[in-house]
């Protein structure tokens, strides 16, 4: 067996792209805080769950790896006079939510790293 396949397997490919997810997903968040004062400014979000529990039940894990999340207008919630959707205090929940996200995602792959270097090396 070669060293990629156990590196680069499916579930590793998985927790790195929700990573990279979850970074893209801090920098919607901060920039809907950025704009909680803009005039018209409608809050965004990604999405992605749709597309990757596709690709999930088809089988169809090379593509994981390609998967782009979309950004997209999210008209839930209530629109101030100023046309303006964004509430701070949600902003701030999602981004606390999506940190503890983004380190679980961490730990699992060093956690995964670690096993196998502890295989490797038989100790």
């Amino acid at each position: 067996m070669r060293m990629e396949s156990l590196i680069f397997d499916d579930v590793s490919v998985l927790n790195s792209k929700l990573m990279e997810i979850a970074q893209e997903q801090q920098k919607v968040t901060a920039n809907n805080m950025a704009n909680a004062e803009t005039p018209g400014y409608i809050r965004r979000e990604l999405d992605f769950q749709g597309r990757l529990k596709q690709l999930m039940s088809e089988g169809n894990t090379e593509a994981i790896g390609d998967l782009k999340p979309e950004l997209v207008l999210d008209n839930s919630g209530t629109v101030r006079d100023d046309g303006n959707n964004v509430t701070i205090s949600q902003e701030m929940n999602d981004m606390m939510q999506n940190g503890i996200y983004f380190n679980l995602l961490a730990k699992a792959f060093a956690t995964r790293i670690n096993i196998l270097r502890t295989a490797i090396s038989g100790s």
